[in-house]
């Protein structure tokens, strides 16, 4: 598989608002702070489509990123069939290091 295009589409604050399961997603779920936001970013080959920091809870909101691949029809073919389908950030789970209004709101 090869990602041809990645681009962000939305943050959303929780999932009544994310965008309509119209295409496949791939969600990346985990504690706080263990490298979800910069995998993504591995995976496009884009070190600054997924916002990261060294601080705990910093993925807030689940973002959804907009992706297209594609793959060979065969080993030995030049044609190639294209995907497109969602990467989703999610939150991690555990300890964020955030105000204490933050955290009242989350609650």
């Amino acid at each position: 598989m090869h990602i041809k295009k990645a681009s962000y589409l939305i943050s959303s604050p929780d999932f009544e608002k994310c965008p309509p399961a119209i295409k496949p997603e791939y969600a990346f779920i985990g504690r706080s702070n263990v490298g979800k936001s910069s995998l993504i970013n591995m995976l496009c080959n884009n070190e600054k489509l997924a916002k990261t920091s060294g601080s705990p809870g910093k993925t807030q909101l689940i973002n959804h990123f907009d992706i297209v691949s594609t793959i060979p029809v065969s080993e030995k073919s030049t044609k190639e069939i294209t995907h497109q389908w969602y990467l989703v950030d999610l939150p991690g789970y555990g300890f964020a290091k955030v105000s204490i209004s933050s955290r009242r709101r989350w609650e």
